[in-house]
């Protein structure tokens, strides 16, 4: 176990210079990954995997989360990390995140000293996480790591595993709608054409290292890194996962402060792609 504090500059945000310092010296500071010795079986995958999990004031679904996870790993992976990141928590989140530590070798934590927001806070878990395979999950857990089941075997034949909601269960109008607006637009400016892009993803670390982001927006973020990752010639296979809704807690993703940046990020994006383009085929 260890924990990491870092403190954001003036305006909030985490410069990408101040992600690299985290990673280049704090987070691979940190000791290997422990697996406690178990028999080895032929089903247990032998790559590396870090599961991110961002966590802000979850105090209500923390334990039962990286318990459900640790029950889930232990089986299919010799090595796996936990990677909690206490988005500036102001409950108890940031407390039994350390006292989880303390009990599960395989935990890592990392403290933002404020409220930076789910982008920011999941740019800083893509750098930092150490797994050869990378996967994002929730605290209220959506879903369920058992899934990783039908994930895993075709990375033979793909770097980006896209899991794409069979249901929004769970889901006001409100936020389906959005959520379809959103997919639609996506759809309309760029490629690939997914049915889901912001459910979770399962990411071989190459991908993460070549298809680095720019915007750091809670929405769009994760899109970006699949466009990127298309554009780049990576191989992505979107496959039908279950999803499960919160039971406790609220859900901030679809507020519309946070929906105006994703679609600020997301335009902006989209224009100096096509200024880009522009520009080449002038060339």
């Amino acid at each position: 176990m260890i924990a990491i504090d870092v403190e954001p500059g003036a305006n909030g945000r985490l410069t990408e210079e101040e992600v690299e310092a985290v990673s280049s010296t704090a987070c691979s500071a940190t000791p290997g990954m422990p697996a406690r010795a178990r028999a080895s079986t032929s089903t247990r995958s032998a790559k590396s995997i870090t599961v991110i999990f961002p966590a802000y004031n979850e105090e209500q679904n923390i334990r039962s989360a990286i318990a459900r996870a640790v029950e889930a790993m232990r089986p299919r992976f010799h090595v796996f990390e936990l990677l909690i990141i206490d988005d500036g928590s102001t409950d108890r989140t940031g407390e039994i995140s350390e006292d989880l530590a303390k009990a599960y070798p395989e935990i890592t934590v990392i403290h933002n000293r404020q409220n930076l927001g789910l982008g920011e806070t999941l740019y800083r878990g893509f750098q930092c996480a150490r797994g050869e395979l990378v996967i994002q999950n929730a605290m209220d857990y959506p879903l369920d790591l058992r899934d990783l089941d039908k994930m895993i075997p075709l990375l033979e034949e793909a770097d980006v595993i896209v899991a794409a909601r069979k249901a929004y269960a769970g889901y006001s109008p409100y936020r389906k709608l959005t959520s379809r607006v959103n997919r639609l637009i996506l759809r309309r400016l760029f490629d690939p054409k997914l049915r889901d892009y912001n459910y979770t993803q399962l990411f071989k670390r190459e991908v993460l290292s070549a298809a680095r982001p720019s915007s750091r927006s809670t929405v769009f973020i994760v899109p970006e890194i699949i466009i990127r990752a298309h554009e780049l010639g990576f191989k992505i296979i979107e496959l039908d996962i279950d999803y499960y809704p919160r039971v406790y807690g609220e859900a901030t993703s679809g507020r519309p402060r946070i929906i105006l940046r994703s679609l600020r990020d997301m335009f902006k994006f989209w224009i100096e792609r096509s200024l880009h383009i522009g520009e080449a085929t002038a060339g």
